[in-house]
């Protein structure tokens, strides 16, 4: 009998803040993220959603019922209730560094990078850039380090919007 293979580990690059480095469609869905949160409404976001054949993970399966409103669910996610939490977390995410994700043939861009590569912030202003990506609902409940976990935004080399959440 043949046992399963162990998944391979992802490999991680070292972080960048070259934003021309990224395959075009990266860029695209990025870029039409970050038009729909210059108008401070979490509504706007469904554009780039819609974009997307499969809707993105805001949260583990099953948490929310199949169907459910992605924008609903943004809401809910966000201390309060309307989305303004999710829109600051949002651009607070993309403006940070990001890595680049291997996981076996898929190539994922990340945001932020120290989600993934945690190094100690160099100074006060980067500790409070960081602390901009992580919900007030995280602060209690850390990660396998003990740490807060921030929220993070991983977008396939294909411009494929896959998540916006803080899970591990």
């Amino acid at each position: 009998m043949k046992r399963a293979s162990k998944p391979a580990a992802d490999i991680v690059s070292a972080p960048s803040t070259d934003l021309a480095a990224p395959p075009a469609p990266v860029r695209a869905i990025r870029d039409k993220i970050l038009a729909a949160l210059e108008k401070n409404d979490v509504e706007a976001l469904r554009i780039p959603i819609d974009w997307n054949e499969v809707r993105p993970l805001f949260a583990k399966s099953g948490t929310f019922r199949a169907g459910t409103d992605p924008i609903e669910i943004l809401k809910s996610l966000s201390f309060d209730g309307k989305g303004r939490e999710t829109v600051a977390i949002a651009r607070a995410i993309l403006a940070q560094p990001y890595v680049v994700v291997t996981r076996g043939p898929v190539t994922l861009y990340e945001w932020p990078a120290f989600a993934r590569r945690p190094t100690p912030p160099a100074n006060e202003e980067e500790a409070r850039m960081r602390w901009a990506c992580v919900r007030f609902a995280d602060l209690a409940r850390g990660n396998a380090e003990g740490r807060p976990r921030p929220t993070r935004i991983g977008i396939a080399s294909d411009g494929v919007w896959h998540y916006f959440w803080s899970e591990d």
